[in-house]
C-alpha cells in the first residue's frame, strides 16, 4: 500500500487564487492536493474553488482534447513556473508555497487534465501579472 501522497500545502493555494468576493485580504487557506485513498491504486485530485470548477465548465476541453503525455509535459512545466514563482513573489500572492509533483509517479490522465486546467485558470486569473507561467 503506497502511502498518502500530498502536494505540499497545495491546499491552501487554491484558495490564495481564488479572488475576494469583498475584496478584504482575509483569505480560506483551503488549496487543492493530490492524494491518495486507502487501498486504491489511483490518486484524487481536490480542489477546494468553486471558482474553478465554473470556470473549468466554461473554458475547459474534453479529457482526450490532449493526450495523457501533453498533460505531465505540460503540468512539468507549469510546476516547475510554479515553484519559481514561489521563490520569487511573497506576501499576498497565489504563489506562497511548493508543489511536490513527483514526475516519476503515475498519476493518470484524469488527475493530470484536472491539474492541467487549473493550471490554465491560475494563468488565466493571475498570467500576466505574476508572469506565469514562464
Amino acid at each position: 500500500m503506497k502511502n498518502l501522497i500530498y502536494i505540499s500545502a497545495f491546499l491552501l493555494l487554491v484558495s490564495a487564487c481564488s479572488p475576494s468576493l469583498n475584496g478584504s485580504s482575509s483569505r480560506d487557506r483551503t488549496q487543492p492536493n493530490i492524494v491518495q485513498p486507502e487501498n486504491e491504486e489511483e490518486y484524487e485530485l481536490l480542489i477546494f474553488d468553486n471558482n474553478f470548477d465554473r470556470w473549468l465548465q466554461t473554458n475547459g476541453r474534453p479529457i482526450n482534447f490532449y493526450s495523457p503525455q501533453y498533460y505531465e509535459q505540460k503540468n512539468r512545466q507549469y510546476v516547475a513556473a510554479w515553484n519559481d514563482n514561489v521563490g520569487r513573489y511573497s506576501g499576498n500572492s497565489p504563489f506562497e508555497n511548493i508543489i511536490n509533483y513527483d514526475y516519476s509517479e503515475k498519476y493518470g490522465v484524469e488527475l493530470n487534465y484536472q491539474l492541467f486546467w487549473y493550471f490554465k485558470y491560475v494563468e488565466d486569473l493571475y498570467g500576466r501579472r505574476y508572469n506565469f507561467p514562464v
